[in-house]
């Protein structure tokens, strides 16, 4: 039987501006560097904005503290180093245009509680819903159920944002393409629980093979991917053999019989003339580079635009099956 859900309402009046500074929202450009926010703010979360002020996203302070307290030196280096618009879990607008100035700072609106606390204020006929009600719904819409990674819809939107970044900053951008292989025999053969299963094990190795600023994502089915940031050319191949290698060390059976678990992988990587492409070129190169693979010796396949869009796929020489992964001193690095 559902459980009614009781409001009320009472007339308020909200002041947009407050005689204290420590009362304020902690509001940042979406460019500002981790290692550059103020220190010592007493915010749960902080507002993340474009150029003309307008809100982007919401980023969790503790989320933040947890990247600058890594256990790893060089993952608090880098972080202190990359935007909090790498880190913004929502994306409200990415529209242009003139932000409309806000000339009255008091305005007549009513408040909406449920048992005592504060929900949302109703103010000339739009809701604002409390945000700590509704982070895990929206964190919810952007992750995938099965694996607790990203989403396509996510990805989708930190690609866009990573390609702009990459304009601007002129750093290299990749995306990487994971496919399972003979994973229909895996459902066929044990079932959709165990394949389900597999899924799982091969998200948790992806996300741990990665670095924690990169990006790994379900983009469906049994196809992952991930967006790998700022590589030399040349270095994609590091983190594709990390990948490679955290698959070939999935260690699982079905009542005492080996599933074996394997992958292809496709790469693409723009390390320049950002302005002269679209961002979902780079996954269509990565997704021929992954067609490539599929049909050859090779588990993993390139392709690297540098200064010129005349750039040929090639094979990555990549870990083989059974052989155990060593502590890799370049995982920290690239």
């Amino acid at each position: 039987m559902p459980i009614p859900l009781k409001l009320t309402a009472e007339s308020a009046q909200l002041s947009l501006l407050s005689e204290s500074p420590e009362d304020s929202p902690l509001i940042v450009h979406r460019d500002t560097l981790l290692g550059d926010l103020p220190k010592g703010r007493d915010s749960d979360y902080a507002l993340v904005c474009d150029d003309n002020r307008r809100l982007l996203g919401i980023v969790p302070v503790k989320e933040i503290d947890r990247r600058l307290q890594s256990a790893n030196p060089f993952e608090r280096w880098r972080w202190t180093r990359m935007p909090i618009g790498a880190m913004s879990p929502l994306c409200f607008s990415d529209s242009a245009g003139e932000g409309s100035q806000q000339e009255c700072v008091e305005h007549n609106c009513t408040a909406i509680s449920e048992g005592g606390r504060l929900l949302g204020l109703s103010v000339n006929g739009d809701l604002f819903l409390s945000w700590k009600r509704l982070e895990s719904l929206f964190t919810a819409a952007l992750s995938d159920p099965l694996t607790g990674l990203m989403n396509r819809l996510a990805y989708e939107r930190r690609l866009r944002e990573e390609w702009d970044r990459s304009l601007r900053t002129s750093t290299s951008a990749a995306v990487v393409v994971v496919d399972l292989n003979d994973f229909k025999h895996v459902n066929d053969s044990w079932g959709h629980a165990v394949g389900d299963m597999v899924l799982r094990l091969v998200g948790r190795q992806l996300q741990s093979a990665m670095r924690s600023y990169d990006v790994v994502a379900r983009f469906g089915g049994d196809e992952f991917v991930a967006l790998c940031l700022g590589c030399a050319p040349g270095d994609i191949q590091i983190p594709i053999n990390r990948l490679l290698q955290a698959i070939n060390d999935i260690d699982c059976d079905h009542e005492g019989t080996p599933i074996p678990v394997r992958a292809s992988v496709g790469a693409a990587v723009r390390h320049d003339g950002f302005d002269c492409a679209l961002p979902e070129d780079l996954f269509i190169a990565a997704d021929q580079c992954l067609y490539e693979a599929k049909k050859s010796d090779q588990k993993a396949w390139v392709i690297e635009f540098c200064n010129t869009d005349d750039a040929v796929p090639y094979p990555v020489d990549s870990p083989q099956p059974g052989v155990s992964s060593e502590t890799n001193p370049a995982k920290s690095v690239v």
